[in-house]
């Protein structure tokens, strides 16, 4: 190689050193550049999802009325409540609105209110969503009738703790009915005695309701098993076994009576021929001779020899009553001291000639058996005609007159002037609960209004 061709290599050389450099150099710039703020590469945001919660709306009840098994009164402090509740957890406002105007944000909400139909909305808002509820509410008159004088330690009424059988027109009570009933009595009705039964499979019911009872406050409670339609000797097994159970009340409270019955002629089987009560009140009705045709004379004094002995075998040393029908009376051996009292279902019945008067001297004879007399059953039904039937009721006797409630009130001021002149011990209007169209009920468990007998009654309050 020649000098000038050597030179030009080294020139070629030279050239690309200093590239390379510049090169290298430009690359430790950019990478100085890269890691300083000046040459920083920007942050790219990632966009994300943003989830939004689906609000669930309340659970709104329904509408909570005490009293519920009875018209509240313009006496009555109304107590209105629900259930609601929020599936989120969120916290709920209530709003109460009655006859349309707002009156409370409180969960639950009391007012008295005037006589007549009234509104009552519900409102229960989450903070986003509200749902309402409503209810009509009839609120009855306090009262329609004067007060009145009622003479007798012990006013009560007959009380159906539980469907006695089939052909009687008695639903069963629930506890919750149950003891709102028997506020109503106590307290409205300002009755202190009450006689309470229940058929054949509902024995735990009358111990429920005798507990309640006792809770209440009555100074009088008659518990009776009503074993209808079944023979005499079954029936005094049965009596016998529930007569313990009455312990566990008389244990607790002097007030409790154990009744071992109710008017065996009727209700017990093989004293009158007929399958039921009201087949054998129609034999009644049929034969005029029926007293002595059926021995009735003697089958009753042979059936209470039989109970007497299984009532002190199982319930000894403790007080017993017996409800008679009229023609029972002198049958039963109410001088044995197990018996506190002689009762009788007193009814008067013109239709029958059995009247005002006939009752008056039959309440004065039993006084003779040297005891206080309790009139433990009378009413009327609510039918043209039924003041005349008084307590005859033969099969659907009461579907042949339109209902009448001035029937029953009649029959109820006659009855409390006729005990006024009497002077008895005490009386039990039949019936508080019946679910019977026309019945005896003091209201309509349906429409839960008050029928009018219920404030005849009212208006005679007791004077011991």
């Amino acid at each position: 190689m020649t000098r000038l061709e050597t030179k030009v290599d080294r020139r070629r050389f030279l050239k690309y050193i200093g590239a390379s450099a510049v090169a290298v150099g430009g690359a430790a710039a950019a990478y100085y550049l890269y890691n300083t703020t000046i040459g920083q590469k920007p942050e790219v945001s990632i966009p994300t999802t943003t989830t939004t919660k689906i609000n669930t709306p309340p659970a709104v009840s329904e509408i909570k009325i005490r009293p519920a098994y009875i018209n509240p009164t313009t006496e009555y402090i109304v107590q209105l409540s629900h259930d609601s509740y929020d599936p989120d957890g969120d916290p709920l406002i209530t709003t109460w609105l009655i006859d349309w105007k707002e009156v409370s944000h409180e969960h639950d909400c009391s007012a008295k209110l005037p006589e007549g139909d009234h509104s009552i909305v519900l409102k229960v808002s989450d903070g986003r969503s509200v749902d309402s509820r409503y209810a009509t509410l009839i609120v009855d008159a306090d009262q329609i009738y004067p007060a009145k004088p009622l003479y007798v330690k012990y006013k009560g009424v007959r009380y159906s703790a539980a469907q006695q059988t089939p052909e009687w027109g008695f639903h069963t009570p629930s506890n919750a009915e149950m003891d709102e009933q028997l506020d109503t009595i106590h307290n409205e009705l300002g009755c202190n005695a009450i006689y309470i039964n229940a058929g054949k499979g509902f024995e735990r019911n009358l111990i429920e309701c005798g507990h309640l009872a006792i809770e209440k406050g009555f100074d009088r409670i008659y518990i009776q098993p009503a074993y209808m339609n079944l023979p005499s000797d079954e029936t005094i097994e049965l009596i016998g076994k529930f007569a313990e159970k009455v312990t566990d009340l008389t244990d607790v409270s002097d007030a409790v009576i154990l009744s071992v019955g109710h008017e065996f002629t009727l209700e017990t089987s093989g004293i009158i021929p007929g399958d039921n009560w009201f087949a054998r009140a129609d034999y009644q009705l049929a034969h005029e001779d029926w007293y002595d045709k059926c021995g009735v004379g003697w089958k009753i004094p042979k059936l209470f020899q039989s109970l007497m002995h299984v009532i002190k075998e199982k319930y000894p040393g403790r007080r017993i009553a017996y409800a008679a029908a009229i023609w029972e009376v002198d049958l039963v051996p109410w001088s044995d001291p197990a018996f506190e009292a002689v009762g009788t279902d007193a009814y008067v019945m013109d239709s029958v000639g059995i009247t005002q008067e006939w009752i008056f001297d039959h309440l004065s004879r039993a006084k003779r058996y040297g005891k206080p007399i309790n009139c433990t059953e009378t009413g009327c039904m609510t039918f043209t005609g039924a003041y005349r039937l008084g307590g005859v009721m033969p099969s659907n006797v009461w579907q042949t007159g339109p209902y009448d409630e001035d029937e029953q009130t009649k029959y109820i001021q006659m009855y409390c002037s006729l005990l006024n002149r009497a002077r008895i011990n005490g009386y039990f209007y039949t019936q508080y609960n019946d679910d019977l169209d026309k019945g005896y009920g003091l209201y309509n468990p349906l429409t839960k209004k008050r029928k009018k007998g219920f404030y005849m009654y009212k208006s005679y309050q007791r004077t011991a």
